[in-house]
């Protein structure tokens, strides 16, 4: 069998896992007439609530913002910027996401448009407990989670709401509001969730982390920094599906085993 034929035949079972991958995502799809609502969730206490979006956002914004400086060079002789550092990472805020044009429409307009302002509001924990206990324990707001469409391949985030606009645009003859139009902008909270790899075969286990191999890396050295025991390399590989450990290249994502694993594979 030639290289050829081995590239060709992975790249076609890639095809054929997305062509399965896409005809369940189209009867999930079916199942609700065609349409795959985005929602905001808080599962919590004091914060439970679910707010369903009638009509999806038009327009999802990510942004990120970092905060960098540089050192000069450690002599007043040596020519700049030769001799000082390259940039040096101070902060890197989180991604903030900005939901456009949701709408949201019929007679619990009011209620769910009330329950994403009452996210808005800071908790500190049982009314009156901190004046009794003397905490000084901050307010902080609540943290939830805004999911459209499958996890991974589409969007799931834990967020905290920052900022809120609600136009409520049509109303019934009672008074009530049956339609609002809804801008929202969030913070991402990190999170297990947010940190997980893409891949779930190989890397999608609580409690896994990841390492980046360097040139010189091998398992056994891999195995005995993070692990303290030399001989946990087999474990390493076996979680990884790695069958030539004398291959590990330079840039490759190893995926490390949490304890239940090498409790599994024995120590």
């Amino acid at each position: 069998m030639t290289l050829a034929s081995v590239v060709q035949g992975a790249g076609a079972a890639v095809n054929a896992a997305g062509n399965v991958a896409n005809q369940a995502l189209n009867s999930v799809a079916d199942l609700v007439g065609g349409r795959i609502p985005a929602f905001i969730r808080c599962f919590e206490p004091p914060n439970i609530g679910f707010v369903p979006f009638d009509f999806n956002p038009d327009q999802i914004d990510f942004s990120r913002s970092a905060s960098i400086s540089t050192r000069p060079a450690m002599t007043a002789t040596a020519p700049s910027p030769q001799g000082g550092t390259g940039a040096i990472v101070k902060k890197v805020n989180p991604p903030q996401i900005s939901l456009s044009n949701i709408i949201i429409e019929g007679l619990t307009t009011k209620l769910r448009c009330d329950q994403l302002l009452r996210w808005m509001s800071p908790f500190s924990g049982i009314p009156g407990l901190g004046a009794l206990t003397g905490s000084t324990t901050e307010s902080v707001l609540p943290t939830v989670t805004f999911q459209w469409g499958p996890p991974m391949v589409a969007f799931m985030y834990d967020v905290r709401i920052l900022n809120l606009k609600v136009s409520y645009v049509r109303f019934n003859q009672m008074g009530m509001p049956t339609r609002a139009k809804v801008n929202i902008t969030m913070n991402e909270v990190p999170s297990l969730l947010a940190s997980l790899p893409t891949n779930p075969t190989s890397g999608g286990l609580i409690g896994r982390r990841t390492h980046i191999v360097t040139d010189g890396d091998t398992l056994q050295s891999i195995a005995t920094a993070t692990y303290g025991k030399p001989g946990l390399w087999r474990r390493i590989a076996a979680v990884n599906g790695i069958t030539n450990p004398s291959r590990l290249r330079p840039g490759t994502t190893v995926y490390l085993p949490n304890a239940d694993e090498l409790a599994q594979g024995g120590r």
